[in-house]
């Protein structure tokens, strides 16, 4: 009898046991492995690749990565420090983009990366853990170098005038996204957003590569990752303007070919899915008309922008970025500074225009380019 009782407690125990195991095992972190298969923790291929650490490394709020896996569990995350980042991912294999530009961007990426370790390869037609966790260790740094460019900070300099490191999180799951939220920032949300943890200083960026239909491909989520990155670095540097935020991240977003909007649709637009990624086709066709655009007066202080409001935002960074050196003025002008009237004198000091030409010259320009 008592051999009978200890089989079945030993047969329920393994039971409970064998699902969390055969999950974990067949899992992308498990298959790969939780160190680095590129650089094998050797500091002159790290140095090579800007690695600065890896986990477990101290985070947000007197928080470090381990007190994170004790809510989502051991082994589920990679972590990885840098100069300006500390990042953490759970992102799992993914297949190159179809989109024959996309695919350009990504082998222009995976050659820098192959120049700085002969380990990491010059094309791939499947991404790894481990090579998508470099691949965007590479792209937050070359980002952050692009913004500190346009803000006028040197790009070997402190962090946007900011004592901490970003943080990034990466995340398959919305679930685990959830559960981070939840558990580290007080907040309930399944969606990929910025946050400020201001008790430590630190601006982070949480994604998601999930979304509402099941999981995106690899290019839709770094394309969000361009569309949120740009704008956490203009939070850190004071702030803007919402309507510049957008814009400028939209146009970073879009570099990367993909069907997706990083903007909802209002109730009263009326917006065609067949043609809701063509943004040039859009704004060309409503420059024509005075009542189709939201004049720059009024986009100063708009914060309900809609799918339309968007769209022009985009345009209009997108002429203002012609010129690199006056949009850097421009934005040094309104970061942290973002009222209608310091909007209208950087105008002024900047593009020597007042709003109503602004518009008339942005609006001839699209009509002219976009197509």
């Amino acid at each position: 009898m008592i051999r009978s009782v200890l089989l079945a407690a030993l047969a329920l125990a393994a039971a409970s046991i064998c699902p969390a195991q055969k999950s974990k095992g067949s899992s992308a972190l498990a298959k790969v492995g939780l160190e680095d298969t590129f650089t094998g923790k050797d500091a002159a291929a790290m140095a090579r690749l800007g690695v600065l650490d890896y986990g477990p490394l101290a985070w947000a709020d007197n928080k470090r990565t381990t007190d994170i896996e004790k809510v989502l569990g051991e082994g589920r995350v990679l972590w990885m420090e840098t100069e300006h980042f500390k990042l953490g991912s759970n992102f799992g294999f993914a297949g190159a983009p179809k989109d024959p530009k996309a695919r350009r961007l990504l082998k222009d990426e995976l050659k820098r990366l192959n120049k700085k370790c002969k380990k990491i390869p010059a094309s791939a037609s499947k991404l790894d853990p481990w090579l998508r966790m470099h691949l965007y260790a590479q792209r937050a740094e070359e980002l952050y170098d692009e913004f500190s460019d346009l803000a006028g900070r040197p790009a070997g300099g402190r962090r946007l005038g900011e004592k901490q490191k970003f943080l990034l999180l990466l995340f398959e799951k919305r679930s685990d996204l959830a559960r981070y939220f939840k558990s580290f920032c007080g907040r309930e949300t399944q969606q990929t957003q910025r946050h400020t943890h201001y008790g430590s200083g630190h601006f982070s960026l949480v994604m998601t590569a999930e979304g509402d239909d099941g999981p995106r491909d690899s290019e839709t989520t770094h394309a969000q990752f361009r569309y949120f990155a740009m704008q956490m670095f203009m939070d850190a540097a004071g702030g803007g303007p919402l309507w510049l935020q957008y814009g400028l991240g939209h146009v970073y977003e879009r570099q990367v070919p993909c069907n997706m909007i990083n903007c909802g649709v209002r109730a009263d637009e009326s917006v065609d899915p067949a043609s809701q990624y063509d943004w040039g086709k859009k704004i060309r066709k409503r420059v024509k008309f005075d009542g189709l655009v939201i004049p720059f007066d009024q986009l100063t202080t708009k914060t309900d922008l809609g799918y339309y409001g968007h769209v022009q935002s985009w345009a209009r960074a997108e002429w203002m970025l012609r010129d690199r050196t006056r949009f850097a003025e421009f934005l040094g002008g309104v970061l942290g500074k973002a009222s209608r009237a310091r909007q209208v004198a950087a105008l002024g000091a900047v593009y020597e225009l007042e709003p109503a030409a602004f518009d008339a010259a942005w609006r001839k320009w699209c009509a002219k380019n976009y197509r």
